[in-house]
């Protein structure tokens, strides 16, 4: 089946809204043996229309994000009839379960909403439980177009409770077994794992190799109809790899953190100077994390780490804030003050300005320090991009107390 996605707003195109819904589809299509084959964003207006007409040439699947609310922008109901060859029919149904949203909300409908009871003919509703417009789906004898809400707060359960379950169904006996493991890998790049990797791998058998790629890690994929040769290769990999890998599918770094510790029966805080409170605010996005995580401190002035995790001053005259001397004070610091089993500390310059030829933009210093009395540090340059640099310098910052609780 050739699958294809048409993601409607102009807002998306002017870089205002962060479109996310491919990986939200893709990955579970996925689950089904589907892969997308292509994805398109078009504004608001005639290019919908446009963009169903082109899909249609080629696909079985389309999906349809955005379009379906009661403006005169929200037009993708429209389209698809057009496309399709159907009648918009008014379902007073729909429009009556609108009017009792609003009226739960104490809101005043207007006529506007009217729109969004318009069903091209014989099309199948996904009822909207977080809004009022609900999803359709339209269909002839080649081609289906799943038109979904472009929230993500309404698209994502619709997706799950309306729409995967039909397609499910619809597809039960043409849908092929796709079988995934995805590693996650911090502190090697993409050429490097392939080199130690890709070569073995593919010996074992045809499986799909892909390499996704951020600052400073990077997702190894492994993929197959074959779900036990899937897992050598993955056996092999890990092998291979066992000291870079923090975790398998989509765990963040933050959620494996906390998930240790719980299971551990450990808490942990952090002393933040560079990072400015990313690594605690990354940890505190964890449901849970309350049971881990104890303190936090953004020491960024001199002051600061002074009177707040007892730095001495002549470190930071001898060595500079910037040291690893002071990193592991810090450390140390942050756990005597919050009685944690583990503490982490960085420093370092986020640039673009401040570095020096001794100590250059992106240079950061880590220290662990754990109840048991073992105390280290690390000494990395990152990248001399700010935002950049904050986000890797929190992901190694983490991952050193994931070792640490391991």
């Amino acid at each position: 089946m050739r699958v294809e996605i048409i993601n409607t707003g102009t807002e998306l195109l002017l870089g205002q809204v962060t479109n996310t819904h491919l990986g939200f589809l893709a990955q579970s299509l996925f689950g089904l043996g589907l892969r997308v084959e292509r994805q398109v964003t078009v504004p608001d207006g005639a290019a919908i229309a446009e963009a169903l007409e082109d899909a249609m040439s080629r696909a079985d699947l389309i999906l349809v994000t955005g379009g379906l609310g009661p403006t005169s922008d929200d037009i993708t109901r429209e389209a698809t009839a057009e496309a399709f060859g159907k009648k918009l029919i008014f379902h007073q149904e729909i429009l009556d379960g609108i009017a009792a949203k609003f009226a739960a909300r104490k809101f005043a409908m207007n006529d506007l909403q009217k729109a969004q009871a318009m069903v091209p003919e014989g099309g199948v509703v996904l009822d909207n439980k977080f809004g009022t417009a609900p999803g359709l789906i339209v269909q002839n004898d080649k081609t289906i177009a799943v038109l979904l809400p472009g929230p993500p707060n309404e698209l994502r359960p619709m997706w799950d409770k309306e729409a995967l379950p039909w397609l499910k169904k619809k597809f039960a006996d043409r849908l092929p077994p796709m079988h995934e493991v995805g590693l996650r890998i911090l502190g090697m790049g993409e050429t490097r794992v392939q080199i130690l990797v890709e070569d073995e791998v593919k010996a074992l058998g045809a499986v799909e190799v892909g390499y996704c790629a951020r600052p400073g890690e990077v997702d190894l994929r492994l993929i197959g109809p074959d779900k036990d040769l899937v897992e050598k290769t993955a056996a092999l990999a890990r092998t291979k790899l066992s000291d870079v890998i923090y975790t398998e599918g989509n765990e963040t770094m933050e959620q494996v953190v906390v998930r240790l510790a719980r299971a551990a029966g450990k808490t942990i805080a952090m002393a933040e100077s560079c990072t400015g409170g990313l690594v605690a605010s990354r940890i505190t996005n964890v449901s849970h994390s309350s049971e881990a995580f104890r303190y936090g401190w953004v020491t960024y002035a001199n002051e600061a780490k002074i009177t707040e995790l007892g730095v001495a001053t002549t470190l930071l005259e001898k060595h500079g804030a910037v040291s690893a001397e002071v990193a592991q004070a810090m450390a140390e610091g942050a756990l005597r003050g919050s009685g944690a089993d583990v503490a982490v500390a960085v420093t370092g310059i986020a640039g673009p300005t401040g570095g020096t030829p001794e100590k250059p933009v992106g240079l950061v210093y880590f220290a662990i320090a754990t109840r048991a009395g073992k105390t280290s540090t690390l000494e990395k340059n990152l990248s001399p991009v700010r935002e950049t640099f904050k986000y890797m310098a929190s992901q190694i910052a983490l991952d050193l107390v994931r070792r640490a609780l391991i």
